[in-house]
């Protein structure tokens, strides 16, 4: 089988690593590996404990570091550093299960296709050890419509990805526009072509991880819906039926939103919005889009707040305004 190159991403993950490599070092195949660890800026010692804990692995080990420029930024750092055939994403809090990296490469190499994707399950950081008694899955089947499933929904992330390096650089990689890499990556790929999905878990991710972005409601949905218009903006040649399904998602996602969050009556701008994408009325969906990331903001602007940028982008914008 061909190598796959493991790309973690870290960010103040330091009290998560040593069962995230454990976790790792105990992905077992016929296949060569290498570890490249892209540090997003931490501030908690991640770095120099990736050091330590990797300094006795037989296999190649990178450790790079960047300014805090989010995950999507450290995804391509490390896909850009890899030398193997295939990449596996992790973020640096998730576990991958027993038999995950070599399940997804079986399914992709028996498919054919050169992405393959999981599911996900959930761990208590308290536990002992999450990962006794528990495999990845094994069967497998062709992802049927991938996009609009990834349009309607986000049931995995970045950990679950198995991508050939080639699929993953010509879809672009990750959004750097974005600070997560998960939904965006998904629709780039399946945009791109096809995939199969594993029928079951192959990573776990922590219950309660504070400053996890899927944690940060608001914060997460601004992105899915962001990244839904610019699959719609950018992709001229998306079928209509996929970009009816992103409108009309968009444009759901943002009213329920707003109207549990926001405090407002039902029948706000978000809510007309959303009736009018049910009619035959000619509309620029993109810009529909694009407005309804209002609902998410606590300015009520589409704008994206300046404290949910990363810190990097964060202090360049305050030297501009000092400037």
């Amino acid at each position: 089988m061909d190598g796959v190159s493991f790309i973690v991403t870290v960010f103040d993950k330091r009290a998560y690593l040593p069962r995230v490599l454990a976790a790792l070092a105990g992905q077992r195949g016929p296949f060569r590996r290498e570890f490249v660890f892209v540090d997003d800026g931490s501030s908690d010692g991640s770095a120099e404990l990736l050091a330590e804990l990797t300094a006795g692995w037989e296999e190649p080990v990178s450790i790079l570091r960047q300014e805090n420029r989010g995950a999507a930024s450290a995804t391509n750092r490390g896909a850009a550093k890899a030398s193997l055939a295939w990449l596996k994403l992790l973020d640096g809090d998730d576990l991958l299960l027993p038999g995950a990296t070599a399940n997804l490469l079986a399914a992709a190499m028996a498919s054919g296709q050169p992405f393959a994707y999981g599911g996900l399950d959930f761990y208590d950081p308290a536990a002992p050890d999450p990962c006794e008694g528990r495999a990845a899955a094994t069967g497998f089947s062709l992802a049927e419509d991938g996009l609009a499933r990834f349009i309607r929904n986000c049931p995995a992330n970045s950990s679950s990805i198995l991508v050939s390096a080639a699929r993953y650089r010509e879809t672009g990689g990750c959004d750097e526009r974005l600070v997560s890499p998960d939904q965006a990556l998904f629709l780039r790929l399946f945009a791109t072509g096809g995939g199969v999905r594993l029928a079951g878990p192959v990573a776990l991710v922590p219950k309660d991880a504070p400053g996890r972005l899927s944690q940060q409601r608001g914060r997460s949905r601004y992105e899915s819906v962001l990244a839904l218009h610019y699959l719609v903006a950018e992709n001229p040649g998306l079928s209509e039926r996929h970009k009816r399904l992103a409108y009309r998602r968009a444009l759901s996602r943002a009213w329920r939103f707003h109207r549990h969050h926001g405090g407002s009556a039902v029948f706000s701008g978000h809510f007309l919005r959303l009736v009018a994408s049910r009619l035959p009325l000619p509309v620029d969906r993109a810009r529909a889009i694009e407005r309804s990331l209002a609902a998410f903001t606590p300015d009520g602007n589409s704008d994206r707040p300046a404290e949910w940028l990363p810190g990097a982008e964060r202090a360049r914008r305050a030297s501009w305004s000092r400037g």
